[in-house]
């Protein structure tokens, strides 16, 4: 990535809300859009064409879906980071998403100066959800009875206390920096502790590793 602003594609289905986007991330300096899609079909043809940073992806739309234009962009780029915007309750959407690689689900009724710091934490390999989907996607996953909703097979590998301790404060929000500062740990070696964790639990991101994490007893 380079050392310019974050390149950004906007997709959502509805005019004024995608217009209002992205009248707001213009305003940031550390972020740019250089396009914008009304479905899911046209966000994989510009995703290929215009290879952006970062996607914000509406879930619900006619056509190709979100969650399936998901599918299709990180199979064909898996540096893209992708973050699914929606207003509707918690359903299967949330879990196929997280399966075919979204780096974040936020609300749109997020408050700009969040949605902005939730959208550079995640371009820092933070990761990018919004409380209230936070603690939905987390209840979910922490009820009994939902094997249809897992990510991936179950942790075959024991963790260290020391990555049970990095999964929790992860789980609890905290960024790489903020874990390192509680657990008396440099940034990188923080880093290292997140990259075993996920070779362990067999999960490509911060968002899988949490849910997986809470979903499998490891903390909660």
């Amino acid at each position: 990535m380079g050392t310019g602003p974050t390149t950004v594609l906007v997709v959502d289905d509805h005019a004024l809300f995608r217009d209002g986007l992205m009248a707001l991330i213009s305003r940031w300096d550390d972020f740019t859009v250089i396009g914008s899609a009304a479905d899911g079909a046209e966000a994989v043809r510009l995703a290929a064409t215009l290879r952006p940073q970062l996607i914000l992806m509406d879930v619900r739309m006619a056509g190709v879906g979100g969650v399936e234009a998901t599918r299709q962009i990180t199979a064909a780029d898996p540096d893209v980071r992708v973050a699914m915007l929606t207003m509707s309750s918690l359903g299967e959407d949330v879990f196929q998403a997280l399966r075919n690689g979204a780096h974040g689900y936020l609300s749109k009724d997020e408050p700009s100066e969040r949605l902005h710091a939730a959208l550079a934490g995640l371009m820092r390999g933070e990761t990018a959800l919004s409380s209230t989907i936070a603690a939905m996607v987390l209840a979910e996953f922490g009820r009994p009875g939902q094997a249809t909703h897992h990510l991936v097979p179950p942790a075959r590998e024991r963790l260290s206390q020391r990555e049970r301790d990095v999964l929790r404060l992860l789980v609890d929000g905290l960024s790489n920096e903020q874990i390192g500062q509680e657990l008396f740990l440099s940034e990188a070696t923080v880093k290292k502790h997140l990259g075993s964790i996920m070779t362990k639990l067999h999960v490509r991101n911060r968002v899988q590793v949490a849910v997986l994490g809470v979903r499998e007893g490891i903390v909660g």
